[in-house]
């Protein structure tokens, strides 16, 4: 394929958009990260599949682009797609998504709240029956706890009756 100027600076702004891609790829990486703690384990596993992807994408977007010819404009443009995104927007689609994981998160705790209201009017009038219920289930346990120490002491004894009989004959 012959490369004119003009196909160049195509390929080299495809090559910027698609870095600028990988890193807001990597920004809802992040995203995840700071909304859900994780062990070293899954970190390794998240950045595994990150670089996956971001392989896939740049490779696509040098195939297409390009017909998967690599030049040095390509890497370039690649990096300064990054950096311009880092510069310019990863601090606003973090802060975006951050506060859009905030909002769904207080939304789903208020409907989960809402939604244990009968549980709760439930527990409420069973609590004092059952606390009742369970002292008298208490006492009734430690009379028989008591009956069977005394019924153990009994059966000592019988053996050792027992025991003495059989020493005599």
């Amino acid at each position: 394929m012959v490369m004119t100027v003009g196909n160049q600076v195509y390929v080299f702004f495809s090559c910027v958009l698609g870095g600028m891609l990988v890193a807001f790829i990597y920004d809802v990486f992040r995203v995840g990260r700071k909304a859900i703690k994780s062990g070293n384990l899954i970190i390794c596993l998240e950045d595994f599949t990150y670089w996956i992807i971001a392989a896939f994408v740049l490779f696509g977007i040098v195939y297409y682009s390009n017909d998967g010819e690599i030049r040095g404009y390509v890497f370039i443009g690649v990096i300064q797609g990054i950096v311009i995104y880092a510069l310019l927007l990863s601090r606003i689609v973090m802060k975006v998504f951050l506060f859009i994981i905030g909002v769904i998160y207080k939304i789903i705790i208020t409907l989960f709240s809402f939604l244990l209201i009968p549980f709760k009017i439930v527990y409420k009038i069973i609590r004092v029956p059952a606390r009742i219920i369970s002292g008298i289930f208490a006492k009734g346990g430690r009379k028989i706890k008591r009956i069977g120490k005394v019924r153990l002491e009994k059966l000592k004894i019988l053996k050792i009756i027992l025991k003495n009989i059989r020493k005599k004959i």
